[in-house]
């Protein structure tokens, strides 16, 4: 699912470089949390969904299939509690 959002983001309309930026660094998180065994604080979690969803606010017209990418995203993070 990273790897489909990646793609999204690679193969997206201009995109504005900070929000491609912060989408990246967002994904290099999630992938760290999952490779160490998806251990996470509450906090932290929901601080990282919030991010996620602002992020895919910001896209959702202009960029409607990565939209839907962060949303499948954060949908599987919250099935697997992170």
């Amino acid at each position: 699912m990273i790897r489909e959002l990646r793609a999204e983001l690679a193969n997206a309309a201009p995109v504005d470089a900070d929000l491609r930026e912060r989408i990246r660094g967002m994904l290099d998180e999630i992938e760290g949390l999952l490779e160490g065994g998806g251990e996470i604080a509450a906090q932290q979690h929901r601080q990282l969904v919030e991010r996620l969803r602002e992020s895919a606010r910001q896209f959702e017209e202009s960029h409607l299939p990565l939209t839907m990418a962060v949303g499948r995203l954060i949908d599987a993070l919250s099935a697997i509690g992170i």
